[in-house]
């Protein structure tokens, strides 16, 4: 290894990590989702030729599946994310891999957003919670899609009702207000804005809900998705 390729290595094993990302045989970023990553690309399987493909992962995060569809042989990767920190890390990789990866930093529901045009593939994967106006970004997501998109969010599970079609609030650690969608309502809400096809890929991270998260009679997992146009 050259003293540039580890002065880069030192300069990331000094940050706190979200993602597990590796970058050596020897190292992999400590990411706070452990293995999370890897577990959401088994249950995607996402194609190992990716050739001609564009992708575009909203709320990339540090940008491991950015990365990994490059790796993947993507023509043109996009990441985006409004996070400065985020974007941080994700320059120190991009150098790292010699990556072509782009980045730009917005908003996806800006007013003033450029028009970055649609990509064959997209991933939304838990971002829809964080959103102030989910149901405007599912309408964001489809106008950028142009075949299929990876849609994780985190739901609503009815303690009593299965099939109960509803957007339900959720009280953050931080104290902030998330709106989590049921299984009807989700599948509901992407059939409206124009996804003609939606396949179930994958559940993980059930909790059972505490009383100061506000949401009696339900309890929350994720959810994967996928989301033909």
């Amino acid at each position: 290894m050259s003293t540039i390729e580890q002065s880069l290595l030192d300069k990331a094993k000094s940050y706190h990590w979200y993602q597990s990302i590796p970058l050596t045989d020897d190292y992999t970023t400590p990411g706070e989702t452990g293995d999370a990553e890897q577990r959401k690309i088994e249950m995607m399987k996402l194609p190992d030729d990716l050739s001609g493909k564009t992708v575009l992962d909203l709320g990339c995060n540090e940008g491991f599946y950015s990365f990994e569809a490059e790796k993947r042989g993507a023509l043109r990767v996009l990441a985006i994310d409004k996070s400065k920190v985020a974007e941080e890390k994700f320059r120190l990789l991009k150098q790292i891999f010699n990556s072509n990866v782009e980045f730009e930093s917005f908003d996806l529901l800006d007013t003033d957003a450029p028009d970055v045009g649609r990509f064959d593939i997209v991933f939304f994967l838990a971002v829809l919670h964080h959103m102030r106006h989910p149901l405007l970004a599912l309408d964001r997501v489809y106008e950028l899609t142009r075949e299929y998109a990876y849609i994780e969010y985190v739901e609503a599970v009815p303690q009593q009702h299965p099939d109960l079609s509803a957007l339900v609030r959720k009280m953050s650690k931080k104290g902030h207000l998330h709106m989590l969608p049921t299984r009807q309502f989700a599948y509901e809400v992407l059939e409206h804005v124009g996804f003609k096809n939606i396949e179930l890929l994958g559940e993980h991270r059930f909790h059972k809900i505490k009383p100061h998260r506000k949401m009696p009679g339900f309890d929350e997992q994720r959810v994967l998705l996928k989301a033909y146009r």
